[in-house]
């Protein structure tokens, strides 16, 4: 697809109301909504708040609770200021916001063959 088309057809499409009418059935369905915050908005925070991320991702997995990134509200700056307006946290900053809860199992994501990535070392 030509590369303006794509971009119009995104904007038709991926729209602030259509994702809400999306996000707001499966926020409020989930358990609850866990926010990753940094001190500092620097490159070795953001990989501190990832590193936290998976932490949890992996032990929400081992008590059999799905999670999602829910990350329009941090993606965007004047909405990451406003949401950490809202959760008090002063001039910390939300690098992830994901909710959680259990659901049934999605489809996982196609994988390659363990042997198509590695070689033996020779």
């Amino acid at each position: 697809m030509p590369r303006a088309l794509g971009e119009l057809l995104l904007r038709v499409v991926l729209t602030p109301r259509a994702q809400n009418r999306k996000d707001v059935p499966w926020t409020k369905n989930s358990a609850g909504v866990v926010v990753f915050v940094s001190d500092v908005d620097d490159a070795p925070h953001w990989i501190e708040a990832g590193r936290c991320y998976e932490r949890f991702a992996l032990q929400a997995t081992v008590l059999g609770l799905r999670n999602a990134f829910i990350n329009q509200p941090v993606e965007i700056a004047t909405l990451r200021n406003r949401l950490a307006t809202w959760l008090g946290v002063g001039s910390r900053r939300p690098d992830l916001l994901v909710r959680f809860g259990y659901g049934p199992e999605m489809p996982k994501s196609f994988r390659r063959p363990v042997t198509a990535v590695l070689s033996a070392a020779g």
